[in-house]
């Protein structure tokens, strides 16, 4: 009544199937939020002044920044590097992007529009941890290899 290495094959699979699928949902969610983000950002530009040419350029500095802070986070994840400044990026733009998202809806006086408006930035920074939760248990479940030492290569003499 144990468990078998087939089972155990097929538990791994599944299980990488399944983080593959969180994975690529995760980002579906964080694309989706970045435009309802941008697009609150957008309008909040041209409304505060922004020429309509350059007001599509005011979301790209802070939301794709988040993104990208977001992306630097998981790769230093990945090679086990020190995440404190990305995070402290991902923080202040997360932070930067929901009071400007919720600002832009502020005239309104209702609390639930306000809510609605907060939760693109939120669910991006949710789903930066939910992946890097993935990113962890993977690189402690993920077999290690072996490192084989190196051997340098036998020169033939030539004899004379």
């Amino acid at each position: 009544a144990g468990i078998h290495r087939g089972n155990i094959m097929k538990l791994t699979k599944q299980s990488k199937q399944i983080a593959d699928a969180v994975t690529i949902a995760l980002v579906f969610i964080s694309l989706v939020s970045f435009v309802l983000s941008y697009h609150s950002l957008v309008i909040m530009a041209i409304n505060h002044g922004l020429p309509e040419w350059l007001a599509w350029l005011w979301p790209l500095c802070l939301d794709a920044f988040m993104i990208t802070a977001c992306l630097t986070v998981i790769r230093f994840q990945m090679l086990k590097v020190k995440t404190l400044y990305p995070w402290s990026v991902v923080i202040l733009t997360t932070f930067a992007s929901l009071g400007f998202n919720v600002a832009s809806v502020y005239s309104t006086n209702d609390p639930l529009t306000m809510a609605m408006y907060a939760v693109p930035p939120l669910t991006v920074f949710i789903a930066l941890e939910l992946l890097l939760m993935i990113i962890k248990v993977e690189q402690k479940t993920a077999p290690r290899r072996r490192r084989t030492p190196v051997r340098k290569p036998v020169s033939k003499v030539n004899e004379v």
